[in-house]
């Protein structure tokens, strides 16, 4: 089947393949030249605020970034899912749906098992408007060197990017092993501003 016809499943299904036969060496080490690259980027030096996110499985580990950002003074803030009801579960259809919020951190401290086990900002955490965000780093499933991002297909991310600040730098974290030559893109889809790998930047915009 030729690039060109694939569905977002169909690509998802595969970059999960792909993920799955890397080696930990391989994630390791470019999990460490990811986090190198996206520190050397001018946007992130000049960023006063950071939305980030808190690595979990084989995702490109984050948790160096992070302390990095937290070292240099930033503003660190991690998504906390606002869709859950008291028992744990997604509201589904109505305006909480698919919501996050940034939270900020001040350290690991800071975090609580979240929503899908997955490490997020505690309630007594301070929320951090939308328009107050610099630069937001996102996971992805895959990436293709034109900065199209394929997300996990809950939504949130593309909820929350409706409400950030034009001037607001979006940055995929992406194995090389995993970019697309050309992913899929529906009429609402935008591209990030840059997409990390180990081996390069690439960028939609200067």
């Amino acid at each position: 089947m030729s690039d060109s016809v694939k569905t977002k499943s169909e690509y998802r299904a595969e970059a999960k393949e792909k993920l799955a036969a890397l080696t930990e060496e391989y994630v390791s080490s470019a999990s460490a030249k990811i986090a190198v690259n996206v520190l050397s980027m001018e946007s992130v030096r000049k960023a006063k605020t950071v939305l980030a996110y808190f690595s979990v499985g084989r995702e490109p580990g984050t948790l160096a970034l992070l302390d990095s950002l937290l070292k240099d003074g930033k503003k660190v803030c991690l998504p906390r899912c606002t869709d859950l009801d008291e028992s744990g579960h997604r509201i589904e259809g109505t305006a909480a749906a698919d919501s996050m919020e940034a939270r900020r951190i001040k350290s690991f401290d800071d975090l609580a098992r979240g929503a899908y086990g997955i490490p997020e900002p505690g309630p007594g955490t301070e929320p951090v408007p939308p328009e107050k965000i610099d630069v937001i780093i996102l996971p992805c499933v895959a990436c293709d060197r034109e900065c199209r991002r394929l997300g996990h297909g809950a939504g949130y991310y593309d909820k929350y990017l409706s409400l950030v600040k034009e001037k607001c730098v979006t940055v995929a974290l992406c194995y090389e092993e995993l970019l697309a030559d050309q992913l899929p893109a529906e009429e609402h889809d935008m591209p990030v501003d840059a997409v990390v790998t180990e081996d390069a930047v690439y960028r939609w915009r200067p």
